[in-house]
């Protein structure tokens, strides 16, 4: 590190002085106070730029991945959620097929605290059926 003139080397403790800044000299005329001139480094003495580290690699891989993110969003993810959300809701709803009621189906063993005590949480009038409302199997007599 160049300081004031000065290198100071950290790791071992011991200054030393660059080539071409000269050490100081105590002031003329004994240690009072303003009797010495300041010596100043030349002009042309300037510290050197770092030199560059060879294990940081040079070109940064995610420098500009945002624009290739931001191109797939746009082009690939949006229009595949316009064009789902047109088949969704362009369709017309399924209607209800005939089921059969067999003993292991639809068992209620208390009631719901909800509604009508007989439908689930998710229940869809549409889609489901409540027990009663299916036929029952065919009977099995072989």
């Amino acid at each position: 590190m160049l300081y004031c003139g000065k290198f100071i080397n950290s790791r071992l403790g011991v200054r030393t002085y660059s080539l071409c800044c000269p050490p100081r000299q105590p002031p003329c005329g004994g240690s009072g106070k303003g009797g010495g001139r300041r010596i100043c480094p030349p002009p042309d003495c300037k510290p050197k730029p770092f030199a560059p580290n060879p294990c940081v690699p040079r070109y940064h891989h995610g420098k500009d991945t945002w624009k290739k993110y931001r191109a797939l969003a746009m082009f690939v993810c949006v229009p595949i959620i316009i064009i789902q959300a047109i088949r969704a809701f362009g369709q017309e709803p399924h209607h209800k097929e005939p089921c059969r009621d067999y003993e292991y189906m639809r068992i209620r063993t208390k009631r719901y605290p909800w509604g009508s005590g007989n439908e689930t949480f998710f229940h869809n009038d549409h889609f489901n059926h409540l027990p009663g409302e299916c036929e029952p199997p065919p009977l099995d007599c072989d």
